[in-house]
C-alpha cells in the first residue's frame, strides 16, 4: 500500500512538471517561431524582440498555448512592457 502511494505521488509530480515545461529559446521550434514573428535569438536575449504583440504571438507559438496562457507566461517572465 505504501509503495502504491509513493508511485501515485511520483506520477503526479512528473505530470505537473511536464505540463509546465516550456520550450527552450534555442530549440529549432522556438527559432522558427521567432523568425515567424520577425526577430532572432540574439534579439530575444537582448530583450529587443519587437512589440509586445510580437512577443505574445511568439510565446503562443513556442509553448503551443492560448493567448490567455501566453499573457500569463509573458507577465511572469517579465517579457512585456508595463501595462501590457
Amino acid at each position: 500500500m505504501k509503495l502504491l502511494g509513493i508511485f501515485l505521488v511520483s506520477t503526479a509530480l512528473l505530470a505537473s512538471n511536464a505540463a509546465n515545461a516550456r520550450e527552450r529559446s534555442d530549440s529549432p521550434h522556438s527559432q522558427a517561431c521567432m523568425a515567424k514573428n520577425g526577430f532572432t535569438l540574439e534579439m530575444w536575449r537582448a530583450h529587443r524582440a519587437g512589440t509586445d504583440a510580437q512577443v505574445l504571438k511568439y510565446i503562443m507559438c513556442r509553448d503551443r498555448v492560448s493567448k490567455a496562457q501566453a499573457l500569463e507566461i509573458g507577465r511572469a517572465d517579465g517579457n512585456f512592457s508595463r501595462g501590457f
